[in-house]
């Protein structure tokens, strides 16, 4: 069986020669010396010609040999140090050849071993180095007996110049090789960083391919526990992809009935799909399949613009049941961002709207029922103040006053609760007629002058001087502007201001209130269209009131077909603005839970 390179670097003698140390590269050298030495002393016909020199050069290839061996143990394998090993076994070796019948010596050729060693050094000054040393070595003999012929002369020159040849070609070859070498530890450095990169990888996917499943099994934990909302995702046709236990437990259908090309539709009324049809003020996406209802393509266009709408509609079961529901759809994308389809969320209203309903119905009946006694209450204190036959004292008199205006505040209340509950059921009709808005705000100021005398605050109008007419119910708009200018005085301290202004903007007619009171916080302005509630600044400075006229001024507007807004800072006032169109729109009024 051949071995393998990995075979050959475990073999302890491969490790030897692939970086030999410098007794091993001096072996050769001295086992031919010492081996020539014996040859000469053994073989008559190889006569010592001057023994001295023959022994002196063997000496000093020995002790050449013995620096290999010190530093070979010092681990001492590069360096000028090294390279005077074969320096110095030229000049042994020269010795050895002069001392053995210099020119015509039998052993000339040996010089060849270390000239190798030191030509394959790196740099091209060892190839010179080389001529000089077996020059040297060469004409040695000459020194002691210098040749009569030229012949013999030429070839002392021709020797060196020829072993100079050789180093020059050992030189180069051994550059090449170290290139090669060079260029081949480069290639196993970057290919061993490859497979460490590729190992790395291996393992970083292995980590995320055991976090993708533990997120699957999540998500799929989470799907399955999602049962008290339906959730339902499509394709961009609205074809059903995925049907999720709460669908399965609201709609009835189960998930392998709803994933067998079911489009979404199916789930809403036609009357749900005709509203959400009517309600679409967004331009329709050409991209949206044809075969889409209006009103389920209005849901995909809103939900078109990356973010989610809800919508309340009826939603239809499997067994034909209506069920009252708010939808929430947005888009789903994939990795790359591409949009993918929709995503639906369901939520079953059905125990809200019951409870809305219920509760109404018991506002609305403690109303009514509270109304008829303080009415009766009120007449009999009026017949009380007004009887001349039995005339009431100035302290009877005032008693009765306060009795009186209690008694009137409550029915003010209760006719408060009694608007609100008309409201929230959808009973609130519109008495509409033509009417100059700029004299109804000057009555409204004219109305609350007296109050904001006795605060000691200025009130003012901001009208034009010519009529400013408007299709409009004249009795609930005074309602509203007079709730706007009560709470502004209210909140407004002595020495302020309260201002009432009338203008037209595109499109239809601006009414605002602003003051120069307390302000409210901007975190809770978003609350104030909300029943009873009352903010901090009216808790903390104990002003009156139940949380219900900014309500019923809102729902006024909404009534309309106009839209409310509001902008304040604390301490430095609060302006309220409702803008009624020009061309009154038909009627719908969204319940006041709904519509906050």
């Amino acid at each position: 069986m051949r071995a393998t390179p990995l075979d050959r670097a475990e073999n302890r003698w491969y490790q030897v020669f692939d970086n030999p140390s410098p007794l091993v590269k001096q072996a050769p050298t001295f086992i031919a010396a010492v081996v020539a030495g014996l040859l000469t002393w053994l073989n008559a016909d190889l006569p010592f010609t001057h023994f001295g020199a023959a022994i002196l050069g063997i000496a000093i290839v020995l002790a050449a040999t013995v620096q290999a061996g010190v530093l070979s143990a010092r681990r001492v394998h590069d360096g000028w140090i090294v390279l005077l090993i074969p320096m110095i076994d030229i000049v042994g070796l020269g010795l050895f050849r002069a001392g053995t019948g210099g020119a015509g010596s039998l052993f000339s050729s040996l010089v060849l071993l270390p000239t190798v060693w030191i030509a394959a050094a790196p740099g091209i000054r060892y190839v010179f180095v080389v001529g000089g040393l077996t020059s040297l070595a060469l004409l040695m003999p000459y020194f002691a007996d210098p040749p009569s012929s030229s012949v013999d002369w030429l070839r002392g020159v021709v020797g060196p110049l020829v072993f100079a040849a050789v180093a020059a070609v050992v030189n180069e070859l051994s550059r090449q090789q170290r290139v090669r070498a060079e260029q081949a530890e480069e290639l196993v450095t970057e290919r061993t960083a490859t497979l460490a990169d590729n190992v790395k990888m291996i393992v970083q996917l292995r980590e995320k391919e055991h976090q993708f499943r533990s997120l699957v099994e999540s998500y799929e934990g989470l799907w399955s526990s999602i049962t008290a909302q339906a959730v339902i995702a499509t394709d961009l046709r609205g074809v059903v992809t995925a049907w999720n236990p709460g669908a399965e437990r609201l709609l009835g259908l189960t998930a392998a009935e709803a994933t067998q090309d079911v489009r979404v539709d199916r789930i809403f009324s036609e009357t749900s799909l005709t509203v959400l049809a009517s309600d679409c003020t967004i331009e329709q996406r050409a991209d949206h399949p044809s075969e889409l209802p209006p009103g389920l393509r209005a849901l995909f266009d809103g939900a078109d613009g990356d973010q989610s709408i809800e919508r309340d509609v009826d939603v239809v079961t499997a067994g034909g049941s209506s069920v009252p529901a708010r939808v929430t759809v947005s888009p789903y994308r994939d990795g790359a961002g591409r949009q993918q389809g929709y995503l639906l969320v369901v939520t079953d209203e059905s125990k809200a709207v019951e409870v809305a309903r219920m509760k109404d119905e018991f506002v609305g009946m403690i109303s009514h029922e509270l109304r008829t006694p303080l009415s009766a209450i009120i007449g009999f204190l009026d017949l009380l103040q007004h009887d001349p036959g039995q005339p009431l004292t100035a302290d009877q008199q005032e008693f009765v006053g306060i009795i009186e205006r209690n008694a009137q505040r409550l029915l003010n209340l209760v006719g408060d609760l009694l608007f609100t509950a008309q409201v929230e059921s959808g009973r609130f009709p519109l008495d509409r007629s033509d009417t100059d808005l700029a004299e109804l705000v000057r009555s409204a100021v004219a109305s609350a002058g007296p109050h904001a005398q006795r605060e000691g605050i200025t009130l003012t109008a901001e009208v034009p001087e010519a009529p400013l007419g408007l299709l409009v119910d004249a009795g609930r708009m005074g309602q509203a502007l007079d709730n706007l200018l009560s709470n502004a005085i209210k909140f407004t301290p002595r020495g302020g201001n309260v201002t009432a202004r009338l203008r037209t903007v595109d499109g239809g007619v601006e009414l605002s209130v602003r003051d120069t009171g307390v302000g409210i916080p901007e975190d809770e302005q978003k609350m104030l269209f909300t029943r009873f509630f009352r903010a901090s600044t009216a808790t903390r400075n104990a002003v009156p009131g139940v949380g219900l006229g900014l309500t019923i001024t809102r729902a006024i507007v909404l009534a309309h077909g106009g839209t409310m807004d509001v902008s304040s800072e604390e301490g430095v006032g609060t302006e309220f603005r409702f803008v009624l169109p020009s061309a009154p729109r038909t009627e719908v009024l969204q319940t006041l839970s709904r519509a906050e």
